[in-house]
């Protein structure tokens, strides 16, 4: 089973929809729920073309960072992953 490393979630206030945002290792997934739909309104899963491993982790926490900034600037609440 894969343990995310770094994991966050947020809440669209005015409309219910839920986003989750995972770093495991060097790849970041993030998936965007509506409280309507029974599947994920969107998916997204990045990866970084680096020489290693060290860079493309690092790569993913930047991404992960930026996401989260991102979510916030666009007034969604953070929520308990």
């Amino acid at each position: 089973m894969l343990t995310p490393d770094d994991k966050i979630a947020f809440i669209a206030p005015e409309c219910g929809a839920l986003s989750l945002i995972l770093r495991i290792g060097d790849v970041v997934v993030a998936g965007f729920f509506s409280p309507d739909l029974t599947e994920p309104m969107g998916e997204v899963v990045s990866t970084f073309d680096l020489p290693t491993y060290a860079e493309r982790e690092s790569a993913a926490k930047a991404r992960i960072d930026e996401l989260a900034i991102v979510h916030i600037l666009d007034g969604w609440d953070l929520i308990s992953a």
